[in-house]
């Protein structure tokens, strides 16, 4: 659940997304694919980053059902390089 205050539930969604991006790393298998609601800020250029390092493709996407003002946008992963 967000909380309101913008920064506190930014880092709290970023946390769990790293903590996602760390589980995949460990489990995913060559060839895997992770998907993920990310804020847009700071921190989320390190988790691209840290995709692009790992897997073939990453993209970002806000798609239309997404609120206009909304800081959301969804990142997917394609191609683990184990």
């Amino acid at each position: 659940n967000t909380t309101g205050h913008k920064q506190t539930d930014h880092l709290r969604t970023v946390a769990l997304v790293e903590m996602a991006v760390a589980f995949a790393l460990e489990h995913l298998a060559p060839g895997g694919t992770f998907c993920s609601k990310v804020f847009q800020g700071g921190a989320t250029k390190e988790v691209l980053d840290t995709l692009k390092a790992h897997f073939k493709t990453v993209k970002h996407i806000k798609p239309p059902s997404s609120r206009a003002g909304s800081p959301e946008i969804f990142v997917v992963a394609k191609g683990f390089k184990g």
